[in-house]
C-alpha cells in the first residue's frame, strides 16, 4: 500500500491542473445508436492516456465482475458489458467532445457520421483498447431499463481506482455502483490492500431517469458542476463521491444530440495529441 494522503494529494493537483472530463450524453435506445458522449469542460487539455469506460455496477459481494477488481486481476466477463481503456496518446482538447459508440458502423448510419471512438471494431472511429484484465463482451451494449456508465482513472500501478464521472438509470438498485467496503492490493510493489471511502447506499442513490428514454431521446448533462455533489471524502480524482450526485436534477431528456452538449455549443474539433497527465 503507498502512502494513501500523499497520493491522493498529487492526483489532485494533476486533476485541478487539467480538469476532470465529463460523461455529457447517453444514449440506450435504438440499440444501433448506442453511445456515450464525454466532454472537456475546462480550457485546457485532457490527456486520456489512464481513462477507462465501463459498464459494470456492483459491490463488495460482487467485486470479481466490478470496475475496481482490474487493479488485482481480471475482471469477469459479464455478458453484455464491458471495460475499456482509451488509446495511448489520446486526449480530450479544451471545450471538446468525443462520442464513443458501441457499434461505429450502426451509429454511423443511425447519425449520419461517424464516432470518435468505438468498442465492436467495426472500423468505424477508433476502436478502443481492451486493457489487462479488462474484456468487451461480444454482445457489449448499453441495457435500456437499468444502467450505469462508469469514466474512471488508473495509473496502472496502485491500489486503487478513481472515479471521474457516474451516470445512472433506471429503478433497480442492484445495479448501481457501491464501493463501500472493498480493499484491493494493486501491482504497486507491496502486499498491503488499500480500502476504498464509503460511497453512498445503492439505494439512496438518485439516477437520471427510473426508465428508459425513448427512441430518438437520450440522457444528456444539463449541470456541469455535478449539482450539490459531495466535492469531499469521496472515491473520485479529487475526493468528490460520484455516487451522491442527483442526477434526477443535473441530467434531463431531450432529443439525441450525439457530438453537442446540452448548451448548444458547437463541437470542437478534437485529435489524438498527446498531452501528459
Amino acid at each position: 500500500m503507498r502512502n494513501l494522503p500523499i497520493i491522493a494529494l498529487v492526483l489532485a493537483t494533476l486533476a485541478s491542473a487539467q480538469g476532470i472530463p465529463l460523461i455529457s450524453e447517453v444514449c440506450v435506445t435504438p440499440t444501433e445508436g448506442e453511445f456515450v458522449e464525454i466532454y472537456n469542460p475546462t480550457a485546457s487539455s485532457i490527456s486520456l492516456d489512464y481513462v477507462y469506460l465501463c459498464d459494470l455496477y456492483g459491490t463488495s459481494a460482487t467485486l470479481a465482475s466490478f470496475y475496481p477488481q482490474i487493479v488485482a486481476g481480471a475482471v469477469t466477463n459479464v455478458s453484455a458489458d464491458f471495460l475499456v481503456k482509451f488509446p495511448a496518446g489520446s486526449s480530450l482538447p479544451a471545450g471538446g467532445v468525443i462520442t464513443v459508440a458501441m457499434n461505429g458502423a450502426n451509429y454511423q448510419t443511425t447519425y449520419g457520421e461517424a464516432p470518435d471512438y468505438e468498442l465492436m471494431n467495426t472500423g468505424v472511429g477508433t476502436q478502443m483498447t481492451t486493457p489487462p484484465n479488462g474484456y468487451i463482451n461480444s454482445t457489449a451494449g448499453l441495457t435500456n431499463g437499468a444502467e450505469v456508465a462508469v469514466l474512471f482513472y488508473w495509473d496502472g500501478t496502485s491500489d486503487r481506482v478513481y472515479d471521474l464521472d457516474y451516470a445512472l438509470w433506471g429503478n433497480d438498485t442492484g445495479r448501481r455502483v457501491e464501493k463501500t467496503g472493498i480493499s484491493l492490493d494493486g501491482p504497486d510493489g507491496d502486499t498491503s490492500p488499500t480500502a476504498y471511502m464509503t460511497d453512498v447506499v445503492s439505494a439512496s442513490q438518485v439516477p437520471i431517469s427510473l426508465a428508459a428514454h425513448s427512441s430518438g431521446y437520450s440522457y444528456q448533462r444539463i449541470d456541469f458542476t455535478e449539482g450539490t455533489e459531495t466535492p469531499t471524502g469521496g472515491n473520485g480524482l479529487t475526493g468528490h463521491d460520484e455516487t451522491s450526485e442527483n442526477m434526477s436534477t443535473t441530467w434531463t431528456i431531450v432529443a439525441v444530440t450525439p457530438g453537442t452538449i446540452y448548451t448548444s455549443l458547437s463541437r470542437t474539433t478534437w485529435g489524438q495529441i498527446k498531452s501528459l497527465w
